[in-house]
Formats: C-alpha cells, sequence, structure tokens
C-alpha cells in the first residue's frame, strides 16, 4: 500500500518532533552538566574518604591525564588534612592491563600520598559501578566526597542520589582537560544522564 501525501506528512511532523524534543532534552541535560561542574558541598576540611573515580589508561599501566588530574586533585586534599584516606575506584578494560585502581595508587604514592591511606576498589567497569561497588568500603566513613573531572560531577551526584547515597558531596580536579574534549565530554554525560532518567522512570 502507497501511503497518501497526507500521511507522509502526519510520519515526517512525529518525526520533527521527536527530534525537537530530544534536542531540548539534550541541552537540557548539558546546562544540567554544566551547571554542576563546580561540585557540591562546600567545604570539605575534616572529610574522612575521598572516593576517586577512575578514568581509562594507556597501554598496559600508564595512567591517563584523567586519572593524573582527578588524583592529583585528591592527593592535594590529603596533603592539606582535609581527607584522611581515599578510595581509589576502577576495574581493568580486559585481562591484559593493570586496574584503573592500582594505577591510580602509583599515581597517588608518587603525589606523597602514605600507602596506608590508599584503599583500592577494582571490580568496577562504569560510574554507576564505582559507587555501587565502594559502597562496602564508603561504610565506616563519617563522609565522603567524591574527586573526579568536572564534566563528570552531575552524573556522579546523579547516580548517588538514585543508590541513596545521601549527603553525597563531589569536587573537581583543579586541571581541565583541552576545550574540544571537554565539550564532548558534556555532549556524553548529558547523554548518560537521560539514560540514567529514563532507566530510573522505567522502573
Amino acid at each position: 500500500m502507497i501511503p497518501t501525501r497526507s500521511q507522509l506528512r502526519i510520519v515526517a511532523a512525529s518525526l520533527l518532533g521527536f527530534c525537537v524534543l530530544w534536542a531540548l532534552l539534550l541541552a537540557a541535560a548539558g546546562v544540567y552538566v554544566v551547571t554542576r561542574a563546580d561540585g557540591a558541598g562546600g567545604t570539605f576540611a575534616g572529610t574522612d574518604c575521598a572516593l576517586v573515580f577512575g578514568a581509562g589508561i594507556w597501554g598496559t599501566d600508564t595512567p591517563s591525564p584523567a586519572i593524573e588530574r582527578r588524583v592529583r586533585r585528591a592527593a592535594e586534599l590529603y596533603a592539606d588534612d582535609s581527607v584522611r584516606r581515599l578510595i581509589l575506584s576502577g576495574g581493568k578494560g580486559d585481562q591484559h592491563r593493570a586496574s584503573e585502581a592500582s594505577v591510580m595508587r602509583v599515581v597517588a604514592m608518587r603525589l606523597g600520598v602514605d600507602a596506608e591511606a590508599i584503599v583500592l576498589e577494582e571490580q568496577s567497569t562504569s560510574t554507576l559501578e564505582n559507587l555501587s561497588f565502594s559502597d562496602p568500603l564508603l561504610r565506616d566513613c563519617a563522609s565522603v566526597v567524591g574527586v573526579s573531572d568536572r564534566y563528570h560531577l552531575a552524573r556522579i551526584g546523579l547516580l548517588a542520589c538514585l543508590l541513596g547515597m545521601e549527603d553525597f558531596k563531589t569536587i573537581g580536579a583543579g586541571e581541565r582537560p583541552a576545550f574540544w574534549l571537554e565539550v564532548k565530554s558534556v555532549m556524553r554525560e548529558a547523554v548518560g544522564i537521560l539514560y540514567y532518567l529514563s532507566s530510573a522512570v522505567a522502573q
């Protein structure tokens, strides 16, 4: 059956409406990511634990710039006694690579963090798993701050809320990636936020 011209108009209008709605949702999510880039929670003095979110590694055990930025920020908090312990979270991309957490430990110790102040979580492969797998390690922490790149903080905060992790503070790395990389990352984070929100609504 060949569709009529009016039927084609309806289909075209529906597709256009869907695209406009998707664009508006994506833009709103992007704004949310940007407005949460400064973190949440204010002061961090006297915080028990910093949960440092992993990122990709290069080769088998070389820290990526993202790992360097995140761990450096956590080490600064440790050095000025703002946090007492670092929980380094991140698993393996494949069996031939070191875990992100173990690579972060090398960076942290190079930056002056005592080995006794470091705890590893080496099973997670996503932000959601970073939080859920680290939760048992955080239960004896009176207070926690999440440390990651600025563009990552909105998704961390949203997922922590969905997991029932109340009063979860976040702070961004002091250094920022290249502008084009940050823009690309914001777009990816916006898509991720829409995905998790839609999943939560579906449940």
